[in-house]
C-alpha cells in the first residue's frame, strides 16, 4: 500500500467521532496547490505568516499542517530536503524526514498550500491547533507527519544543532527494518464545541477542580495524578483556562504550582491569582496520543472562547 492510498487511510475512522463534532468554524483561507520543489521561489504563495500545508501529489488529504511566523514561502522551501539523496534532520523543518520516507518508499511528489493568518504567535498557534483538529475530526486521525509520525520502516534522523554534534548524538535516519511506525493515531473523543470547564470536556473523565496551591513544595507529595492532560484555570473562570498541558501530571502541576509563587516567572501574572487544576489520566497512552489530545484541547478552547488559553504558547 503506497504513500497515495495511504495517506487516504481513515477517512472512515471512527464516524461517530466526527458525527458528533459537526461545528461552525473559521475554515483557513487556503490558496491553490502548488508544487513543493519550487514553493521557496513561487510568488503565488504568502510571504507573511500563516498557516500551511503538505499532501502527496494526487491525494486529497494533507500529510502535515504547519504554521510559521516567517514568510510561509521561504517555510514552505524547507521541506524540500524530502528530495535530497540522505534523509534530512528533524531540523529546520520537523516533518522532512517523514516526507523524504515516503518520498523513498513510493516515489511521489509533494504539493502545498498556505492560508495568511493575522496577529501574533498565539494565534497562530491557536489557528494550526484548529486546523489540525478539524482535519482530525474530518478523517478520524491525525496527518502522517504530525505530531513525530513516521512510516514503519524508516528510523527519523535526530535533531542538527550544536550540542547534539558536540555530544556525538548527530544522526542521519534512514530505512530500518527493525522500527515499527509510529503509533496508530488517535480520534477526537468528544465534541470539540464542549465547555472546557465540565467534568465531561471532551468526552474525557475529568477529576474535580483541586486548588493549585496545593501542588507547591511538599504539600503537593500526596497527590500523585499519573501520566495524561491537565488544566488550570483562576478560581471562577469558568470556561476561559490558563494553562493547558501533558505528561507527567504530577510533576507538571508542582512546576506551575513554583511558578504561580515566583514573581519572575513569564506565567506568574496568570497563575498569581488563586487558581485550581483538573485532570484526567491516560496512563499506557502514547505520547504521540497525548499530543494529539493536549492539540485537541487547545483547539476547543480556540473554537469556543476565541482564543487559546491565556498562557499557552508563551514561548
Amino acid at each position: 500500500q503506497d504513500a497515495r492510498s495511504r495517506a487516504n487511510d481513515g477517512a472512515d475512522a471512527d464516524p461517530s467521532s466526527r458525527r458528533h463534532n459537526r461545528v461552525v468554524h473559521h475554515q483557513p483561507d487556503w490558496s491553490p496547490w502548488h508544487p513543493i520543489q519550487d514553493a521557496g521561489r513561487n510568488r503565488q504563495l504568502p510571504a507573511t505568516p500563516g498557516l500551511y500545508r503538505v499532501r502527496v501529489s494526487g491525494t486529497d488529504l494533507p500529510v502535515y499542517i504547519g504554521q510559521t511566523g516567517r514568510s510561509i514561502r521561504e517555510r514552505l522551501g524547507m521541506p524540500r530536503g524530502a528530495y535530497a539523496e540522505q534523509m534530512p534532520y528533524n531540523d529546520p523543518h520537523t516533518a522532512a524526514p517523514a516526507l523524504w520516507a515516503l518520498r523513498h518508499r513510493d516515489g511521489v511528489d509533494f504539493e502545498c498550500s498556505a492560508a495568511p493568518v493575522d496577529g501574533d504567535r498565539r494565534a497562530r498557534m491557536g489557528a494550526e491547533a484548529l486546523a489540525i483538529s478539524m482535519h482530525r475530526v474530518d478523517h478520524g486521525g491525525s496527518p502522517i507527519a504530525n505530531f513525530g509520525g513516521m512510516p514503519e520502516g524508516y528510523r527519523k534522523s535526530s535533531g542538527n544543532n550544536a550540542g547534539l554534534v558536540a555530544a556525538g548524538k548527530r544522526f542521519r535516519g534512514g530505512p530500518d527494518p527493525t522500527v515499527t511506525s509510529t503509533p496508530p493515531s488517535v480520534p477526537v473523543p468528544g465534541r470539540l464545541d464542549d465547555s472546557a470547564g465540565t467534568h465531561r470536556w471532551l468526552g474525557l473523565s475529568w477529576s474535580s477542580w483541586t486548588p493549585l496551591e496545593l501542588f507547591a513544595g511538599t504539600s503537593g507529595r500526596d497527590l500523585q495524578p499519573g501520566t495524561g492532560l491537565y488544566r488550570i484555570r483562576n478560581v471562577g473562570a469558568g470556561n476561559h483556562l490558563i494553562y493547558l498541558g501533558q505528561g507527567d501530571t504530577a510533576s507538571r502541576l508542582r512546576t506551575h504550582a513554583a511558578a504561580a509563587a515566583d514573581a519572575n516567572h513569564r506565567k506568574h501574572a496568570w497563575l498569581r491569582s488563586p487558581s485550581e487544576t483538573s485532570w484526567t489520566e491516560l496512563d499506557g497512552a502514547p505520547t504521540r496520543a497525548l499530543l494529539e489530545l493536549e492539540n485537541d484541547l487547545i483547539a476547543s478552547h480556540v473554537l469556543v472562547s476565541g482564543e487559546p488559553p491565556a498562557a499557552q504558547f508563551l514561548g
